[in-house]
């Protein structure tokens, strides 16, 4: 019997494959690891470089150097922290937001026209759950997490 763990599972599993092939056949060159970060960014805002490695999930010393990347693409830039000037706040640049829509838009040229037994109606209905039970999962972990920057 297939439980809601089980379909959970299945729905994160082919979210991943969906993007890994995206990345594939849209001929964008732009590393996955760029990619992602310029989504974190772009996602949440102004962020210091730990709390960014904690949303990547990777190491402190792996972000700075993502992070150091990004700043020498001109796709991000470093200041301190108002809060903390012990602390750097990394951002999104408008190159960097750019960037991370022409990747988007080399994923949807690549995917639209490989899509023909789903019309508009239908990737809408798509569209509409994934982002319905994204923003379950949000409100259900900022419930669960006091210490989220989401639930402040």
């Amino acid at each position: 019997m297939t439980t809601a763990d089980d379909i959970v599972v299945d729905l994160l599993v082919t979210a991943g494959r969906l993007t890994r092939l995206a990345g594939m056949i849209s001929g964008d060159d732009l590393p996955r690891a760029t990619l992602r970060a310029l989504a974190v960014l772009d996602e949440h805002g102004a962020v210091r470089v730990s709390e960014f490695a904690r949303i990547d999930r990777c190491s402190q010393p792996a972000a700075t150097a993502l992070i150091g990347k990004l700043v020498a693409e001109e796709f991000a830039t470093r200041r301190r922290d108002p809060g903390d000037s012990r602390a750097v706040v990394v951002e999104l640049t408008a190159a960097g937001r750019t960037r991370l829509a022409q990747s988007r838009q080399a994923f949807a040229d690549a995917i639209g026209g490989r899509l023909s037994g789903f019309d508009t109606a239908r990737l809408v209905r798509l569209d509409a759950e994934l982002h319905e039970l994204l923003e379950a999962l949000k409100t259900a972990t900022r419930q669960h997490d006091p210490t989220s920057r989401e639930h402040r």
